[in-house]
Formats: C-alpha cells, structure tokens, sequence
C-alpha cells in the first residue's frame, strides 16, 4: 500500500498522483492537510503515535479534520486511539469522507469515556450510510454504544435524509483472549454486539481468538494457548439476532459465533433459519460421548451448502475430568469419525473440512479432517502433557 510516509518505508516513495492508500501517523488529532495529487486516494490509515502522558490533555484540545481529505477515499482504518478521540472529531471525519464503505477500528476505546465522545462515536456512524463492511479488532466501548450504533449499520428505510441506508454486508468483531487480564471478559459489551446484525450481511464474525504476541497467555482449564467464550446464559442475544424474521440476515454464508457458547439444541435452532451457510464456526457446550455428536449432526444435516465447520469445545465437568484419563478417549466419542462425516456428506455434498478443539488448545487433543480423492482423511490428534486440573 501506497504511503504519505515513505521515510517509513524502504525504496523509493510513490508519487501523491499514484498512491491508493496512505498510512499516517498521528501525534496529534491535527490531520495534515493532503496535496491535490492525492484526490485519488482509496485508502486511508490513522494510526495514533500519540505519547500516553500527552493523550488525556490532547482530548480537549482543537483538532484539524482538513477539507483537503480525498472524498474518493472508500476505506477507513483508525488504529491504536486506545482512549477514543476529542468530542466532534469523529463527526467531522465522516463528515470528509462521505463515500466511505468500509472501516476497520483496531485497538481502543473507540467511544471514549465520556457522554459527548460517545455521541461523536454515534453521529459517525449515523453519517456513513454507504458503509457495507465494519471490522472491530479488540474494540472495547462503555455501556449503551454497540446498542446505539447498532440502527445505523442495519437497513434502514426511514423518509428522514440521511437515516435511509442498505446496512452492512461484512461485520467482523474479534477480541484476542487475554488471560492474564482477569476482568477481560467483563469488558467486552456482550449482550449489546448482537445489535450490529442485520438483514443484508453475508458474512457475520464474533470471533474469540488467542493472543498474537508471544507473552504469557493464560488460558481456560489449564491450558496457556487457550480462550474463555461466554457462557450458554448470553446464548439468547446472538440467537435473536440471527432468527429475528426483522433483523436476521436473509444471505448469510458465513457465521462465526465463537464468542458465545451454545447449546447443540441452540445451535440446531439457528442453523435451521441460517440454513445457507457455507462456512461455519461455533463454541458449542460439550458433553462427553456419542449423544453430543449426534445432536451436532443432526443440526448441521440442515445446511446443504456447508463446506468448511469448526467446533470449539466448551467442556462441562465431565468432559473435562474425562480429558484428564489419557485412555478415555473422549475426542473420539464426542466428535464425528470420517465414517459420521462420509454420511453428513450425503446431506451435505459440498464439506470438505472439519475441526474440532478445546477452547482453541492442542493440550486436550484435537480433531481435524478433511476430504481428499472422494475421501474423508486425518482423525483425532491425542493431547499432550495432560495433568490434572
């Protein structure tokens, strides 16, 4: 991608009239002002290099959104404002960028902390009828924000200019678990995210995944690799939201609800009105023994076009005590065999992949197939270094 700041770069720069993208570092909420040989642009980064013992301060201070912004620019990505933005900045860059179709917000506080921050993070949204896609990595918000936004990403057929809009067609919402943070879980506005569905998407992700860094990443049951996902008691939001005749999505082809735990009951109830996915990925509360996996069969019979399903684990008690005798040999009890998938595949034809895990770890064994030559190929990968809890 093309850049304002090549000195960051190696090689030659590439010329404003060429450019595509632009990647700038702020350390301050001053937007440089952009040559008219970038009125090309698609895409703009922000990323904050603001110094923390400056950031509170920089809150309240003026700010620059310049009307020299290239209005063709279609994508957004605001990376690393970990304590949100001054009160109207927000506002004014939608303002400046009316064309845009995408946004990926990384790393923050998006809202801020305070009532005017949280209703510039709104007013943004509000201001963007053309977004389509909305990416948020690790974007946490206080109480009221994901339930306020959620009505201005849907479809929308108000007579009010401005509130009419398709919604969007591609929402990502991903957290990287951090174990050592105990209240990590706490932060994350769970009942309020499932607000963001809507009719028109064709691919919906509430994904928990392990952390990318190398430090210590305290796990679930043991495990230093693994992730948390709610329980089955916040099962019902994400559940509404995507069987809702009014705000489900009507094309939807790929699901990801890693972040909440359903039920093999509750899974089959959502399966049966998102029976067109083609890529599926769940945590799934998990008994030990052949009944769990037949009620996991018998909800995915129901999507005919299914081509790739991954299973995260979320064990009970007995699951989990049976994880610790080495010769149970509950993984292949619990999760179908490539004689289970060979039959899925006759209401399913198009699968071609199955994986299955313990809360995102390898320590308890995993399962991994995948068709080959007409064939179901792999099995269970037995765990390692297995103690008790």
């Amino acid at each position: 991608m093309a850049t304002t700041t090549p000195t960051a770069l190696p090689g030659a720069p590439v010329p404003p009239a060429s450019a595509r993208g632009a990647q700038i570092p702020l350390p301050t909420f001053h937007i440089p002002d952009f040559p008219p040989q970038a009125r090309t642009l698609q895409a703009l980064t922000l990323t904050s290099a603001i110094p923390a013992g400056d950031y509170p301060a920089l809150l309240s201070q003026p700010f620059t959104v310049p009307a020299s912004l290239p209005r063709a620019i279609e994508s957004l990505t605001l990376e690393l404002f970990g304590l949100g933005y001054p009160p109207g900045f927000l506002t004014a860059l939608a303002g400046r960028l009316p064309n845009l179709k995408s946004v990926v917000l990384y790393s923050q506080l998006f809202a801020g902390t305070t009532r005017e921050s949280q209703e510039d993070a709104v007013e943004f949204f509000r201001r963007l009828p053309g977004l389509r896609a909305l990416h948020l990595l690790d974007v946490f918000a206080k109480p009221g924000f994901f339930g306020a936004v959620g009505r201005w990403v849907r479809w929308n057929t108000s007579d009010v200019p401005g509130e009419a809009r398709r919604g969007l067609m591609f929402l990502e919402v991903n957290y990287s678990f951090r174990g050592e943070e105990e209240e990590f879980m706490a932060k994350i506005q769970a009942r309020e995210l499932p607000g963001l569905v809507g009719p028109g998407l064709v691919s919906c992700s509430f994904n928990i995944s392990t952390a990318e860094t190398g430090e210590e990443e305290g796990g679930e049951v043991g495990s230093e690799e693994g992730v948390m996902a709610f329980n089955t008691t916040l099962a019902p939001d994400i559940m509404v939201a995507l069987t809702d005749e009014e705000v489900s999505p009507k094309g939807l082809r790929a699901l990801n609800i890693t972040l909440y735990t359903l039920t093999p009951s509750q899974l089959a109830t959502v399966l049966a009105v998102q029976k067109n996915v083609m890529v599926l990925s769940i945590t799934m509360e998990t008994e030990p023994g052949e009944e769990c996996k037949k009620l996991l069969l018998k909800a995915l019979v129901q999507c005919k076009h299914l081509e790739q399903m991954e299973v995260i684990a979320h064990p009970s008690l007995e699951f989990l005590m049976a994880l610790q005798e080495p010769r149970s040999g509950v993984m292949t009890k619990t999760f179908p065999s490539a004689e289970d998938l060979a039959a899925l595949t006759t209401k399913c034809p198009k699968l071609n992949s199955f994986k299955a895990n313990v809360l995102r770890t390898t320590t308890f064994g995993t399962v991994e197939y995948a068709m080959k030559d007409g064939k179901w190929t792999g099995g269970v990968r037995e765990g390692k270094d297995v103690t008790a809890a």
